[in-house]
């Protein structure tokens, strides 16, 4: 085996040679291994690219193997200073920047944190561009690349990743991770001085938040004496815990007697769980269908609508072709129908009373399942408000053919609450949801700002922050796999 790594250090033109002469059972060996030295950890420190993609070619599953100091051959090469060779290494496999070493490093973490030049930060873009999903791994200890990026004072990278992050739109998803301590990046950069970096975090994280030891970033920069970063977080408002509302952890949140807003959204939260695509699916035909028949129950309703009175008219009626042959006596008793508004239905009042109010429930009800089965997505919310102006056409159409008004009004008006109020509590839920779950949507933004400017105007006795603080809780125990 020795004999054949050497031959891979000396050989640079006759790269396949080499090749023939150790792809033998050893290296099948080595992929039961836990850790080993292959000889692609030997061309990657050697910066030999051309041995190193023929070996991968060969055996791709040596590329994610780990030597004894827990290293594969992506974190070799970085480490060896051959940015060339990890950028070709990332681009023959993209999840060879995913793999992790010793305390759960990531190629892109130790990229990361050496990144101290234009070189080190342009292999970084290079790795979220062959991988993007390696931005959210984590460490052993729980820590983000940019917690790590903070750890080793690369300011200029941690701008780099804030703003990849802010592109890709997964603020949340990184950002706001905690470690194993309880620290957020905004901690990390209070607790190591990036000013650069607290620049760009402040105006897309929570400021308030608090780690294991109950401290705010305002805290741990004082305790740290980072002056520059504590007047970065005092200029947009962030406060020490002193000064903060206090909060609860969920061990002391969990022995709390619920109360009445978290059980309303604990029901709410069932319903809406069991509502799988299939169901979804169903659901939305279903009403779909009642909502066509009811409306057309409108459009055509049954027995007709009166004709205008400029139209052809009718067949004699009965009173007229009697007139001219029974006596006047016998004429006069006959009950003649009253004259009726054009458009108007002519359907009896006794069936009206029945008909109308039915169709227009089961109108309006399906109307209401549709805007709450639908999603909240903004195209979806236009499709909202698409079937509330198709719900007032259908209430315009029933008052203009209605013969009754009382009825008519009454049902006009129940109706016009219902689809309105469903709409609103639609668009009300949203804000909501910003506010009490911390992850990457359309509306991400304003749970933040929300929230830091609470914090500004806010007591620290506010009983409004601990209703939220409990409905947020209760919102993070109800997702518990």
């Amino acid at each position: 085996m020795v004999e054949a790594v050497t031959t891979i250090n000396i050989c640079e033109r006759e790269c396949s040679c080499c090749i023939d002469r150790i792809y033998t059972n050893e290296w099948k060996e080595m992929d039961g291994m836990k850790f080993t030295e292959t000889p692609l950890h030997c061309a990657a420190a050697a910066g030999n690219t051309a041995v190193v993609l023929e070996i991968l070619s060969l055996m791709p599953c040596l590329g994610k193997k780990l030597n004894p100091e827990g290293l594969s051959p992506l974190h070799v090469a970085i480490k060896a200073g051959h940015r060339d060779m990890a950028r070709t290494l990332s681009l023959f496999d993209s999840q060879l920047v995913r793999v992790k070493g010793k305390g759960g490093m990531t190629p892109l973490m130790q990229c990361a944190a050496g990144a101290g030049d234009d070189e080190g930060r342009k292999l970084l873009a290079k790795f979220l561009l062959s991988c993007p999903q390696s931005v959210a791994d984590v460490n052993n200890r729980g820590q983000t690349v940019v917690h790590v990026a903070l750890e080793n004072q690369q300011c200029d990278a941690v701008c780099v990743l804030v703003d990849w992050l802010t592109r890709r739109d997964q603020i949340s998803s990184v950002l706001n991770v905690k470690d194993f301590n309880g620290n957020t990046v905004l901690h990390a950069a209070a607790q190591f001085g990036c000013v650069k970096g607290a620049r760009k975090l402040v105006d897309l994280v929570k400021l308030n938040r608090l780690n294991s030891n109950k401290e705010t970033a305002v805290d741990v920069a004082e305790e740290f004496n980072q002056k520059e970063v504590l007047e970065v977080l005092r200029n947009k408002g962030a406060r020490s815990r002193s000064e903060s509302s206090p909060t609860t952890t969920t061990t002391e949140y969990v022995l709390t007697k619920p109360t009445f807003f978290e059980a309303i959204s604990r029901k709410y939260h069932y319903l809406t769980q069991e509502l799988t695509l299939d169901m979804r699916s169903a659901i939305l035909v279903v009403a779909a269908l009642i909502v066509t028949a009811t409306y057309q129950g409108v459009l055509q309703p049954p027995g007709g609508v009166y004709p205008p009175a400029d139209a052809p008219s009718p067949a004699p009626a009965p009173a007229a072709l009697l007139h001219t042959r029974l006596p006047r006596r016998l004429v006069s008793e006959i009950e003649v129908p009253p004259p009726h508004t054009a458009g108007q239905m002519v359907m009896k009042e006794n069936q009206f009373r029945y008909f109308i109010p039915s169709n227009s429930f089961a109108f309006a009800l399906s109307a209401v399942i549709i805007i709450f089965v639908v999603p909240g997505s903004p195209v979806f919310l236009i499709l909202h408000l698409c079937l509330v102006f198709m719900c007032f056409s259908y209430l315009l159409a029933l008052d203009a053919i209605s013969a009754y008004t009382g009825i008519s009004n009454m049902i006009y008006i129940m109706a016009s609450y219902a689809i309105v109020g469903a709409f609103l509590v639609k668009l009300f839920y949203y804000p909501v949801k910003a506010l009490l779950v911390d992850e990457d949507w359309w509306l991400r933004g304003f749970g933040v700002k929300v929230s830091n400017c609470w914090s500004k105007i806010t007591t620290k006795d506010s009983k409004v922050i601990t209703v939220a603080e409990s409905m947020k809780k209760q919102h993070r125990v109800l997702d518990l796999k």
